[in-house]
């Protein structure tokens, strides 16, 4: 089961299938982390003299606090901080769920999935979600203090129960169908 969610998100990243904004404003997706194989805080999260995580700030093309509203984080891309090189979390992400290890055609066989079915089980989600937004008119303040007209929601959702998370390898199963839902 867990191959079978793992290509879903490899058939959604690379269709592009991501819902940037609500990454960008409820999860750390955008948060710059250390890309320096060797150095101590390789894969640690950059922070500025005063320890706050930071972002890339694509229009201020300059580093920003994570936790600012206004910024406009990117998702992808490598930046130089400071002298250090680094990308955004969902940069990691996406290499390595975009590998061919994770491509329908190379899991169909282990996870008795058929190629296509993968695909179209992919391509099905990612219409509801995209195509099928659900809005509800009632207003909401979120974590940064900004009021919002209405709640919007993507009508996609797995639920793993004991079944999944029995099995040895099931933490990381419910972690790759929580990806999904992000």
């Amino acid at each position: 089961y867990g191959l079978f969610v793992l290509a879903l998100i490899h058939e959604l990243t690379k269709a592009g299938k991501i819902d940037r904004e609500y990454l960008s404003r409820y999860t750390n997706a955008h948060v710059l982390v250390i890309r320096e194989p060797g150095a101590a805080d390789d894969g640690l999260f950059m922070r500025d003299g005063e320890g706050r995580v930071l972002s890339w700030d694509q229009a201020r093309k300059a580093p920003a606090d994570s936790r600012d509203p206004a910024i406009e984080p990117a998702l992808a891309g490598t930046f130089t901080v400071d002298g250090r090189t680094c990308v955004p979390v969902f940069q990691l992400i996406a290499e390595r769920y975009l590998d061919d290890a994770y491509a329908p055609e190379a899991v169909a066989e282990r996870c008795g999935v058929p190629t296509e079915q993968i695909r179209q089980v992919a391509a099905e989600l990612a219409y509801v979600a995209f195509q099928q937004e659900i809005e509800l008119p009632v207003a909401w303040t979120d974590w940064a203090g900004r009021r919002h007209d209405s709640i919007k929601g993507r009508p996609v959702a797995m639920h793993a129960m004991r079944g999944i998370s029995a099995h040895s390898n099931g933490f990381h199963t419910c972690r790759a169908i929580h990806l999904v839902q992000t």
